[in-house]
């Protein structure tokens, strides 16, 4: 059995829609059952709007939008029912802690974790990327500079605790905020992701890149100084030793070793 994460960086490409085509064929192809979640976004047409998607693309089954906007809602039987038989999950775009205030320990929470463990592909992009891992960037500011309270740290869904993820990550200039979380948990692995781009996590020990952009993983277990616990306000904060990979499309790295592979391009 395979477990599968696909961290999204948000503005996915209508017309190149190599996401999306991967993220079905890992959880079926054709056969693939989703279920989508658009509880992040605050508009009505999100949860309609993926599902044309998905069928457009070859999905025959209709994805099933699992649609509830209070917390009552998370124990609906046919929508855990949903998830039981899924293949496939993807969480919207929007606000992150919609997701988490809404799905936090509840029965759709343990549904979902034990939809991962059993092989269901578990996707989202944006907010539905930040969601993924158990330490979760919430909100923050943007700047190359690390700075105190520069990132919001906060609990998301815990299908990973050794990624803390971010998404828009070059295009809204969020590097200094993945330091500063990273500097907080060093344990961690930061992975910022760019606009339509993905992270395909496998097994939790290999991770992947596909789309059109780039991937920048921050291994915080190289630190050897910061002083992120003695700043206060919004001071720089000092980091040495950080170890920074970008990695684009067909680059891999691997969570074990913590190294990056990089493909031998063929120069014609």
């Amino acid at each position: 059995m395979t477990t599968t994460l696909i961290a999204i960086g948000g503005a996915l490409h209508e017309e190149d829609p190599k996401i999306f085509r991967e993220f079905i064929r890992l959880a079926g192809g054709e056969a693939a059952r989703i279920v989508i979640f658009p509880q992040a976004s605050g508009l009505a047409e999100t949860g309609r709007e993926y599902q044309t998607t998905l069928q457009n693309l070859g999905v025959r089954e209709a994805p099933v939008v699992i649609e509830f906007r209070d917390r009552a809602g998370a124990a609906s039987a046919d929508a855990l029912g949903a998830v039981r038989e899924a293949t496939g999950v993807f969480f919207s775009g929007g606000t992150q802690m919609r997701l988490s205030s809404l799905l936090g320990g509840t029965a759709m929470e343990r549904e979902l974790l034990a939809a991962y463990r059993r092989g269901a592909v578990v996707g989202g992009t944006s907010a539905g990327a930040a969601i993924l891992s158990r330490v979760m960037i919430a909100d923050g500011r943007r700047g190359a500079t690390p700075r105190g309270r520069a990132a919001q740290i906060c609990g998301g869904l815990g299908f990973t605790d050794q990624i803390i993820f971010d998404q828009h990550f070059r295009q809204r200039d969020r590097l200094g905020r993945l330091l500063y979380a990273i500097a907080m948990h060093p344990g961690y692995l930061g992975v910022g992701v760019d606009e339509n781009t993905a992270a395909i996590i496998e097994n939790e020990t290999c991770l992947r890149v596909v789309g059109q952009n780039a991937v920048t993983v921050v291994d915080g277990r190289t630190i050897s100084a910061t002083n992120v616990a003695e700043i206060s306000r919004s001071q720089p904060v000092a980091v040495s030793g950080a170890t920074v990979h970008v990695l684009t499309e067909g680059c891999a790295f691997d969570l074990r070793s913590r190294q990056g592979e990089i493909p031998k391009l063929v120069l014609e």
